[in-house]
């Protein structure tokens, strides 16, 4: 089955993850949200600091890779 690759406000499971746009550090915040939810969030964030990108991010909830 394929995963529809359009993205819906109500679609949930979504973390905001972040990078400095100079240098190497990353991060994820911790809560979950629908995807509308962190887009909000991060437009947010970006307002508030410049220094850094956001961007939503689906969780993966699958533990490991799993053969077909």
């Amino acid at each position: 089955m394929s995963e529809n690759l359009i993205k819906q406000n109500d679609d949930s499971g979504y973390i905001i993850a972040w990078k400095t746009k100079q240098g190497f550090e990353t991060g994820k915040l911790d809560s979950e949200m629908t995807y509308g939810e962190a887009v909000k969030k991060c437009e947010e964030l970006i307002g508030k600091d410049p220094e850094k990108t956001y961007w939503p991010e689906k969780i993966n909830k699958e533990e490991g890779y799993k053969f077909p």
